[in-house]
């Protein structure tokens, strides 16, 4: 097994056909990959009690849904993964959530429009979607050189 620091993470909803991503505030989290073959990896997020009806709605539901988690630093693109939450446990002054799920593996992404509409479909724009672009670009850049 390997852990990681959890640095950001969002969650995709789906309303009247319309999908949108909710942004978690973070007071901390893991993520741990289980090495297992499977791509299966385990968040631990701690957030805000304030959160709690939603990720309750999520757990009653038993469903799976579209994660993106960023780990180690927030510049670093967001893996997907599709997730259920597996427990939740109400603490003194926060939250702590389980979540168990399957990385969504993908191809590189070498075409700017490719990577672009990606991003847009992570729910990005204005700002955000013009850092997250150009930091991939560079990104891109840095691992073609070697």
């Amino acid at each position: 097994m390997r852990t990681f620091k959890l640095v950001g993470l969002k969650i995709e909803q789906e309303a009247e056909n319309e999908k949108t991503m909710k942004e978690i505030p973070l007071e901390d989290g893991l993520v741990i990959n289980l090495e297992d073959g499977e791509n299966s990896w385990l968040i631990e997020v701690l957030i805000s009690k304030d959160l709690h009806a939603f990720f309750e709605h999520l757990s009653e539901a038993k469903s799976k849904f579209r994660i993106f988690v960023t780990i180690s630093k927030k510049g670093n693109a967001p893996a997907q993964i599709i997730a259920k939450v597996k427990t939740l446990t109400s603490l003194d002054h926060y939250l702590s959530i389980l979540l168990e799920g399957k990385l969504i593996t993908s191809r590189p992404i070498h075409n700017p429009e490719e990577l672009l509409r990606s991003l847009m479909g992570q729910g990005l724009s204005g700002d955000t979607l013009l850092k997250a672009f150009s930091e991939s670009v560079h990104q891109r850049k840095e691992t073609t050189k070697y």
